[in-house]
């Protein structure tokens, strides 16, 4: 499982964890008479607002701060904050420290944990021929590699799922 995945359901899992933690409580003191019924009804309308509120500022918030700024170092491809593979030419954007094993870009020369000098492994040239992006130029739709694995994907136009690990392709 890649570490995007295991962020998104960790942050999903701690929303829905407050949610029901703040309505087991309000059903609480509802039961022990501290809240009035109508202060228990106000307040389950506001969470429900909010609740209804809240995905629509996140896609504003999104749309303003825009697309990732950072790029693949061998193609110039828009790469995502958490990409463990280029989409475009399949170079390892993010290796593990030897000594505490957390992630790090290759871009880093040391880890930001327990500052141990991090060796890149030289990257062996692409396979499968991948365009250089320039700026301004379109960028291509099906990627040339699993963004998950960092597998060479051979027939993409087809392709729903990496035929090696199994993630969805975008």
């Amino acid at each position: 499982m890649s570490f995007t995945k295991k962020r998104k359901r960790t942050g999903i899992i701690i929303i829905s964890a407050i949610i029901i933690f703040v309505i087991f409580i309000l059903v609480l003191l509802f039961l022990l008479d501290f809240v009035s019924s109508e202060i228990m009804f106000n307040i389950l309308i506001g969470i429900l607002g909010f609740l209804l509120i809240l995905p629509i500022l996140w896609i504003i918030i999104s749309r303003i701060s825009g697309p990732s700024q950072k790029k693949c170092q061998r193609c110039n491809f828009p790469v995502g904050d958490y990409a463990e593979y280029c989409k475009n030419c399949g170079l390892e954007l993010l290796i593990r420290c030897p000594n505490c094993d957390s992630l790090q870009r290759t871009s880093n020369f040391a880890c930001k944990n327990c500052r141990t000098p991090i060796t890149i492994p030289q990257t062996e040239p692409a396979k499968q021929d991948y365009v250089i992006i320039q700026k301004g130029a379109v960028l291509p739709e099906k990627s040339n590699f699993c963004p998950t694995c960092g597998s060479n994907l051979k027939e993409t136009e087809n392709l729903r799922f990496c035929e090696f690990c199994g993630s969805k392709l975008t």
